[in-house]
Parts: structure tokens; sequence; C-alpha cells
């Protein structure tokens, strides 16, 4: 298997270190500039590995899962980039459904309404990419997740001409809630089986596992292949979240928001 580390970049940690800065100052987000500025998508993916390692320093804590992100042609439109995105979910930040988030600790919050899928096996080494076919046998469930995330108030206009600044941070990432283990059992349910978003209890949009990619495994086989090619694998009990099947939501202080995947399971989140 052909292998290909990230590319060393001597700005990394600084580029990261500068992140770190504009968060603790609640700075509007704006792609970073010279000397920060990642120059390339593999050296964005560097930094973004810095910007996660210092945040897991400054919190005691460490990884707990990973996502993607980009995964619909709306966002890809958005951002201007024609394919997902990956990042990492730090361990201090994974909450079990009902958790209670304090809107005042984020500048502009966003919820997600994904699947998380976990692994049950380690993934071998392979020669051959995988499909959504070969990763299947190595999934051991899922669950309804809210991801949550702050954009900093981002001009997406702008962000187009700056898009390695998302990758570099983390794909803004800052938390995910897990709800109630779907077994793999109920996987081909799961794939039939639309979701609904609600608000306050008001349904607010639905989503079905096609909108993610065209399918959450076709998901799960891209990043796997991502990892693959820098010489990574998922072990047992990693698990990713796999992108949004409903619009992503503003929420303000004093709504629930619940993710419902019918006779399935389901995920709640209360803001205040």
């Amino acid at each position: 298997m052909n292998t290909t580390p990230l590319t060393p970049w001597s700005g990394a940690q600084a580029a990261a270190q500068e992140l770190v800065r504009q968060h603790a100052s609640r700075e509007t987000f704006r792609p970073l500039t010279a000397p920060f500025e990642p120059p390339s998508l593999d050296q964005a993916y560097t930094t973004q590995v810095a910007f996660v390692q210092q945040l897991a320093t400054q919190r005691n804590t460490r990884v707990g899962g990973y996502k993607i992100a980009i995964t619909t042609p709306a966002m890809r439109a958005l951002v201007g980039f024609d394919d997902a995105i990956s990042g990492s979910v730090l361990a201090d930040s994974v909450y079990a459904s009902g958790h209670k988030l304090a809107f005042q600790n984020f500048q502009h919050l966003i919820v997600e309404f994904e699947l998380a899928l976990q692994f049950g096996q380690d993934l071998p080494e392979r020669e051959d990419a995988w499909d959504r076919h070969s990763i299947a046998p190595y999934l051991a469930c899922a669950y309804p997740t809210l991801e949550i995330a702050d954009d900093r108030f981002a001009d997406y206009a702008v962000l187009k001409k700056g898009f390695f600044s998302l990758v570099a941070e983390n794909a803004w990432n800052h938390g995910v809630v897990l709800g109630s283990a779907i077994a793999v059992e109920d996987f081909d349910a799961l794939w039939q089986t639309k979701a609904t978003a609600y608000i306050n209890g008001k349904a607010i949009g639905q989503g079905h596992s096609r909108d993610v990619m065209g399918h959450p495994l076709t998901a799960m086989a891209w990043i796997a292949n991502q990892f693959r090619s820098k010489g990574k694998r998922f072990l047992a009990g990693d698990w990713v979240t796999t992108g949004s099947w409903v619009a992503s939501q503003f929420p303000s202080a004093g709504q629930e928001l619940r993710f419902e995947i019918s006779g399935l399971g389901e995920v709640t989140l209360a803001v205040y």
C-alpha cells in the first residue's frame, strides 16, 4: 500500500497557535493570511493536527471521534470546494443525548443533524480502496447525532478564497451529542428510513441517508481511504459523524433541538 504522510510545514504550529488565539479572543472568522496561511490542502491538514493537539493539551483531553464535513453539493457550492473534508472531535466535547449547551459560550452557534457510525473491528491494512460494501462488515452500530459547530460569523463569500483555513480550524467542530445506539442488524431499515429534525417540537426539515454522499457508507469509505493514504487506519470503537441530513440550523437560547430517525433512535440538545 502506498502511503504519503502529511507534508511537514514549519508554519503549522504557529498557524495553529494563531487559531487558538483567535478563538480565545472571540474574533470573527477570516481566512488566515501570511505567514499563517497554509499553502496547500495537505499543509492545511498538517495545521489541523497541530491545532487539535494544542487544544487537547490546553484542555487535558484527547481525540474522541472523527467527523466528515462538506458532504452535499449545496455545501460544496457554498464554500467553493468540490470534495468532503475530515476533522477530529475532542473527547471532552462528546456528550450524551439531553445535554444542555450554554449559548453564550459560542460566537455563532451551528447545529447539524447527522448520523455517526462506529467501528466494531479494527480495519485491516488493505491494498484496494475501501467502498461502501467492503467497509460495511467492520461497523458495529450507528447513532443519531447533533454536531455542535461555530463559524465565528464567517463571510462565506470570502471563505471561498481561503478554504484551507476552514480545514486548518478542524472544520469548525465544537462537539458532538450522541443519541441512542442503532444496532447493525437494523442498518437495512436505517438506510430506508427518513429522519426528522425538530426545534421546540416543531418539524423544521427531513432527510434521508442518501443525502450524504449518496450513502453514509460511501462517506465512511471516503474517510477510511483518506486515513489509509496517510498510513493510518480506524480501530474498533472509533466513530465518525458522516454529514448533515438536514440543513444546518443556527439555534438561539431557549430552544431544544431533536433529531429522530423514525422507529430507530433519536438525540436531543437543549440550548440555554
